[in-house]
């Protein structure tokens, strides 16, 4: 009994050591990067099999209809599987749009999400980050939850929030409320898709010197119409556009100092060169 057991305990430690691939096996079709230790880690379609796998009820924001989603843990990919550096507290959740979404670890760990690649036991043709969000109802209420169910996943990129972004969404030394206010907004609701002082995602255009081209109002009516935003208008009696704007009208005028830019993943490289092809 003695033996067995030690056999079981020096298993579950190898277990507990076993780290992602440094190489994929086959084509890569996920990477995983950043402030690791022990990266970057390239993992190809057998290696995602071969990880733990979970199953969460959620109700996908595009369409409403709450499915079953299966693939492996996304805890695995980002913490267990991975050494992290110091400091290192956010995913930015890069996708073939060009988008860099921005998770907290700490809600990852919490909620348990996937890495889908099933939908009622259905294949998806792209993983997608999928959310339990038919068992967790409260997070539905955070604005940014939308934004995490992120398609077409290409890399997790593990990044030091404050190193990489505090400096891009800063508020001078005496600015007022309504700066600070709409740089929070900022960070909520339109970094993982704009850019800006040389952070944030690229699928929509670089909003660092929108306010020379756009008044407020202009501004305003522009956010009115953008996807998800009349959503989140909804949830704010203050008037969030206008402090936006006087935020991104701030950063046109003050550059940001000393900010971290994470690196082009391999995975974005590819995708960029297939669409100058």
């Amino acid at each position: 009994m003695r033996k067995h057991g030690l056999l079981v305990l020096l298993a579950a430690a190898a277990c507990a050591r076993e780290r992602l691939p440094r190489a994929a096996q086959g084509p890569p079709v996920l990477e995983v990067r950043g402030a690791l230790k022990d990266g970057p880690h390239a993992l190809g379609r057998a290696d995602l099999a071969r990880l733990p796998r979970l199953k969460v009820r959620g109700a996908d924001p595009r369409t409403g209809q709450v499915a079953e989603w299966e693939g492996p843990s996304l805890v695995v990919l980002v913490s267990d599987r991975v050494e992290l550096k110091r400091g290192a507290d956010t995913v930015l959740v890069r996708t073939a749009d060009r988008s860099a979404i921005p998770v907290p670890i700490t809600v990852i760990r919490q909620l348990q999400p996937v890495l889908a690649d099933e939908r009622d036991g259905v294949r998806l043709t792209t993983p997608e980050i999928a959310w339990p969000t038919a068992e967790q109802r409260g997070l539905a209420t955070d604005p940014r939850a939308a934004s995490w169910w992120a398609r077409d996943v290409v890399a997790l990129e593990i990044v030091d929030w404050q190193r990489v972004f505090g400096p891009a969404l800063s508020a001078p030394e005496g600015a007022n409320d309504a700066v600070r206010r709409g740089a929070g907004v900022y960070a909520e609701s339109c970094i993982a898709c704009h850019r800006v002082r040389g952070q944030g995602g690229e699928r929509g255009p670089d909003l660092t010197h929108v306010t020379a081209r756009l008044a407020a109002r202009a501004f305003g009516d522009l956010l009115q119409a953008h996807p998800g935003w009349k959503e989140r208008r909804a949830q704010n009696e203050a008037d969030e556009s206008a402090e936006v704007w006087a935020f991104l009208n701030t950063v046109a005028t003050v550059p940001a100092a000393g900010a971290g830019a994470p690196e082009e993943t391999t995975a974005d490289r590819a995708s960029s060169g297939a669409k100058r092809q």
